[in-house]
């Protein structure tokens, strides 16, 4: 075959009819930078990385889309190309979400491969897209009930039409596995011979029980009220986590050989101090039980009361008197569960009260809706002053 003679940096090379600028100086060990190339693949020059001056030529070309010709000069390092490159690297990394780590696991907590169980979810594999989930998130079930979803807010198929659901496909994963007569079980290590007690079975605790008795460890979960769960059982009202879904995952934990201690309060039921004897480590996972108040004069009188302790007094059926109107302070998902929770507990008018506006309130939007679906009056753009009391407090 005939042989074209091209000069390349000042040097003299040879290539055939049909190549590429990039195929001839990849052949003589001559480096031109790319990103897009691909020998496997169509070539488009999407990248605009390999450009490089062309004798004669007024504007840059792609190296990897520009075909050799007879006596071609060419020159891949000078100012004007590589100027031309940082330009176009830059353009590239303007909008470089997603291209090297997925913007939805970006943003969620746990770090969850979303994209790779929703698409396991896609081919059929479900026990497999369980197993991925649970290597993140031990309780997927609860979670992908109550989660705020932020991987949907920074889902980029939504520059398409809509995000994926992808709370939805992880609860869709965890129901289908609790109705599995063999439900997914981690494999556990050999026994270390090493313990640790874990104080708090909330959400953190019963995540810490699950991967480190898959390590080998001996666990033991001290709780201070009668079930695990945190605030997952006892400040997130039935109609969003029923209950059973929640005692299913604790369920599957204690299977693997955690140790439970319910009514057990640290420092009052046995000393913190015996604890740190005897156990070759203490994780402290107690929790954040402390409502926000709502900073105004008054807020100490009787009748008013926080947010995620009326939250708790209601799962536990215990005595609360709310009276015909209520007026919820806040715009989180708590005061949305605490407005609707006072509806189902027979209130006649339910006030929310926030001092931004309704597209500010950092609620899920759906619980707003639903919130005023349900008879919830809004008062937005409104925050108490103070709260009047009478003689008797």
């Amino acid at each position: 075959m005939k042989k074209i003679r091209l000069n390349i940096d000042g040097r003299e090379v040879l290539g055939v009819p049909g190549q590429t600028i990039l195929e001839v100086a990849k052949e003589n060990d001559i480096f031109i930078p790319t990103l897009c190339f691909d020998e496997r693949t169509e070539i488009y020059g999407s990248c605009g990385i390999c450009v490089c001056e062309v004798e004669g030529n007024l504007k840059l070309v792609k190296a990897c889309a520009t075909e050799i010709s007879a006596n071609m000069v060419i020159k891949t390092n000078t100012n004007r190309v590589i100027e031309s490159r940082k330009t176009n690297l830059e353009l590239l990394l303007s909008n470089h979400i997603g291209d090297c780590r997925p913007p939805c696991v970006l943003a969620c907590p746990a770090q969850t491969d979303c994209q790779g169980y929703v698409g396991l979810i896609a081919n059929g594999e479900f026990e497999a897209a369980l197993e991925l989930v649970k290597g993140k998130v031990p309780l997927p079930g609860s979670i992908g009930r109550v989660c705020p979803h932020p991987c949907e807010d920074n889902c980029r198929r939504k520059f398409v039409d809509e995000p994926i659901s992808i709370q939805w496909l992880k609860r869709f994963a965890a129901d289908n596995d609790r109705f599995n007569e063999n439900q997914f079980m981690p494999n556990i290590e050999p026994e270390t011979g090493k313990s640790v007690a874990i104080i708090g079975g909330g959400p953190m605790g019963l995540s810490a029980a699950y991967f480190l008795r898959q390590k080998g460890h001996k666990i033991t979960i001290f709780e201070a009220m009668p079930k695990l769960g945190g605030m997952l059982r006892y400040g997130i009202p039935e109609y969003r986590l029923p209950k059973g879904i929640l005692d299913n995952e604790i369920l599957l934990i204690e299977k693997m050989g955690v140790e439970i201690k319910a009514n057990t309060k640290v420092g009052i039921d046995i000393p913190f101090e015996k604890i740190r004897r005897d156990y070759n480590a203490v994780l402290l996972g107690i929790g954040a039980w402390v409502s926000t108040g709502a900073g105004c004069k008054g807020e100490d009188a009787i009748g008013v009361i926080g947010g995620i302790d009326f939250l708790r007094k209601v799962v536990r059926n215990e005595e609360i008197h709310i009276g015909n109107k209520v007026a919820i302070v806040g715009g989180g998902n708590t005061a949305m569960d605490a407005c609707r929770t006072a509806v189902r507990l027979g209130a006649k008018e339910v006030y929310n009260i926030y001092r931004r506006t309704k597209d500010e309130m950092p609620a899920d939007y759906i619980e707003i809706v639903e919130a005023e679906e349900e008879g919830v009056i809004f008062k937005n753009l409104s925050n108490p002053i103070e709260i009047i009391k009478d003689e008797n407090n």
